[in-house]
């Protein structure tokens, strides 16, 4: 019967404000997860003119859920190396398998952590995301850069445990001193300063600066020493001195060192700038002795930086880049599809991924330490939910109405 027709509004009022209800279920569900982007649920309204007919007719409504993915997010500052966030648009790189074949998802959920992989001597340790997904970046080229490309093929995962990496270990190749000779010091007088320095294998050894008045006015005699070897050039030198106490030479001295100790290191050259030393009254002064160099070091901890850099921390000291993170973008972020509440795949609508460097774009930044919180409004949730609720009890009363009226018309009938 035509008449039944009329039950078509009203079913697809409760329909789609069921929709809406679950819609603003899931928003109040992740008020507090970190990267969530709200959805919102839009109604159209179906007008069917019927075949030839003259008068159109209400047909009901037609919901439909859509994604607010590009809502920012407010961004809460935290003090834990492995959380960052994005201020602006883009997107983390992951993937579901760590050989790359599962799904390459999108995510601005900045709360990563650890993902083990392998038991035992196989053991591997990679930065994941909160859904456990491959957190994926671009390799370090092994000389302070990062070999980076625009598609997703270039980014690989990002092991982080203690065997990734290591920190090589480098021999010192300068060396600064810097301290006051007392001007008034009897010949024959002498100070120490003493400087740790590293052989190309990466072993320290202690080198010894004497300083010893020498007879001659404003001159001081220089002898370099060190337990582990023989200083074959650049000892012993003359440091002299002006009237006013400042250093007329040597501003640098090189100094060449064969190792004994272990035989198997190279010899070193240390250039030492030695432009800081002064001859002036009062006493004996050390003010700074530095060198570079450093031993081998193992990978300990990472943490990010506003570049997008993976930086790690080693057992040596030193930090340098392990990947880097890229802001990956696409055409019509809300037309993404949701996988597991925080993470979104491409589709047609959505277009390819493209891939830039936080540092040379100005669409998206890093922020490490922070989290960027959910785009959930719990006041305009609740508002949603007290006109969803209104509009689906008129719905129902509306089915309930053109109930009543069939059955009359069934019973006028019979």
């Amino acid at each position: 019967m035509t008449a039944f027709g009329f039950f078509a509004p009203g079913i697809s009022g409760l329909r789609g404000h069921t929709e809406a209800f679950a819609g603003i279920s899931q928003n109040i569900a992740n008020l507090t997860t970190e990267g969530y982007k709200a959805v919102d649920t839009q109604f159209a309204e179906m007008v069917h003119s019927g075949d030839g007919g003259v008068f159109e007719q209400f047909s009901g409504l037609k919901s439909g859920t859509r994604n607010l993915i590009e809502h920012q997010g407010n961004i809460l500052s935290t003090n834990r190396n492995f959380d960052i966030a994005i201020d602006g648009t883009g997107f983390l790189v992951t993937n579901t398998l760590q050989d790359l074949s599962g799904d390459t998802q999108l995510t601005r959920a900045g709360s990563l952590d650890r993902t083990i992989v392998g038991t035992g001597a196989a053991e591997q340790a990679f930065l994941a995301d909160q859904n456990g997904n491959f957190v994926l970046g671009w390799p370090s080229d092994g000389a302070g850069g990062f070999t980076v490309g625009t598609a997703v093929g270039s980014l690989q995962p990002i092991r982080i445990d203690s065997g990734a990496v290591g920190s090589a270990a480098a021999a010192t190749t300068t060396a600064t001193m810097a301290a006051n000779l007392p001007a008034g010091s009897a010949t024959g007088v002498n100070f120490d300063l003493n400087v740790g320095v590293f052989d190309d294998l990466g072993t320290s050894h202690t080198l010894l600066f004497d300083f010893t008045k020498n007879a001659a006015i404003d001159t001081w005699d220089l002898v370099v020493s060190t337990g582990d070897g023989t200083v074959t050039t650049g000892s012993p030198a003359a440091m002299t001195f002006d009237a006013s106490g400042n250093l007329i030479a040597p501003a640098n001295q090189s100094v060449g060192i064969t190792w004994t100790n272990p035989a198997a290191a190279a010899a070193s050259t240390i250039a030492v700038d030695f432009s800081r030393m002064t001859q002036f009254g009062g006493g004996f002064i050390p003010q700074e002795t530095s060198a570079n160099g450093n031993t081998a070091g193992i990978l300990t901890d990472v943490s990010f930086n506003s570049a997008g850099e993976v930086v790690g921390l080693f057992s040596n000291g030193l930090n340098q880049g392990i990947a880097k993170l890229p802001i990956a973008l696409v055409r019509a972020e809300n037309a993404l599809t949701t996988q597991q509440g925080t993470n979104f795949t491409i589709n047609p609508n959505s277009g390819d991924i493209r891939l830039l460097e936080a540092n040379l774009t100005d669409f998206g930044s890093f922020v490490p330490n922070g989290l960027e919180e959910s785009t959930v409004d719990l006041a305009a949730e609740f508002s949603d939910m007290v006109i969803a609720q209104r509009a689906y009890s008129s719905a129902a009363q509306t089915v309930r109405v053109v109930d009543e009226m069939a059955q009359v018309a069934t019973r006028l009938k019979s």
